[in-house]
């Protein structure tokens, strides 16, 4: 498909993801506002409000005590939840940090042949879980004090790293004193190699977002149950590749199936094939 037609066909998830970073992003973060109204919070609203890692990091880390009454553990919570009924909506129509890279590489006119993409879905799946499992590592070495490190989550933050990008561009001079070795590392990563140099755009949300792993592992379990899920019929494939080239998660196998592990539900692939394999919705 050209370019128009891929915007025309997926102009609601687009749209969607443009409004995810009004909900979610300060000086708007609408979401944050409306809770910290409701809460009688007066901190400045911003995508921090719903961090996508500490909470993760304080379950690892023996830190219960810190989930209770947090509103980013409850936003966690929710997108899982919703994971399970639906699939990771949140990380295909929602999320910011995975539209800016995702919207930074379509933007880009690098050709396909210089972006880096792993065809097998099993070791893009193994590759993310074993990220997982450092982080986790990481939270039990820290939590319980097994070695003298600090926490890595919010030195290496994509949601910091955006956050201040927005404060930065809408005047905040606050934002200039935030930028230090571990975040420019963090931006290189998302923006750069995750971005324009892997193929989607959403190399980031791959291997690096605990949150999106939590999602994956969710979908999955629903998806065992007969929930929502994006479902592959190979009566009608002509074998014509669009689906793969479209996913930006790299979901899809060799033999067109989807791996639940990796799918974000985004419908590109539903969208992009002229025979109609792929569709969204529930199956026994």
């Amino acid at each position: 498909m050209t370019a128009i037609e891929t915007i025309r066909k997926n102009r609601w998830r687009y749209l969607s993801l443009v409004l995810g970073f009004f909900l979610f992003v300060g000086p708007f973060a609408i979401i944050a506002r409306i809770i910290n109204t409701a809460t009688g919070n007066m901190a400045s609203p911003t995508l921090h409000t719903l961090c996508y890692r500490m909470p993760v990091d304080w379950l690892f880390g023996g830190r219960w005590y810190a989930l209770l009454g947090s509103v980013a553990a409850a936003f966690i919570l929710g997108v899982v939840i919703i994971a399970f009924f639906m699939g990771p909506v949140f990380c295909g129509w929602l999320c910011p940090v995975g539209s800016v890279s995702e919207g930074v590489s379509r933007a880009t006119p690098l050709p396909e042949r210089f972006r880096l993409r792993i065809r097998d879905p099993q070791v893009t799946k193994g590759l993310r879980y074993g990220f997982f499992a450092g982080f986790i590592a990481v939270s039990v070495i820290v939590g319980y004090k097994i070695a003298s490190i600090s926490s890595v989550c919010c030195r290496y933050c994509t949601s910091s790293v955006l956050q201040n990008m927005a404060d930065g561009l809408t005047g905040q001079m606050s934002a200039i004193a935030y930028w230090h070795t571990g975040s420019l590392v963090t931006l290189f990563s998302w923006l750069v190699i995750g971005g324009i140099f892997m193929s989607g755009g959403r190399g980031w949300c791959l291997f690096f977002c605990p949150l999106g792993v939590l999602s994956n592992l969710s979908h999955s379990a629903g998806k065992k149950l007969g929930m929502y899920r994006i479902s592959y019929n190979a009566d009608k494939c002509q074998d014509c590749t669009n689906c793969q080239v479209s996913c930006p998660t790299w979901a899809i196998a060799a033999d067109k199936s989807v791996d639940s592990h990796l799918c974000i539900t985004c419908q590109e692939c539903t969208n992009s094939c002229p025979q109609g394999s792929y569709e969204y919705g529930r199956r026994r």
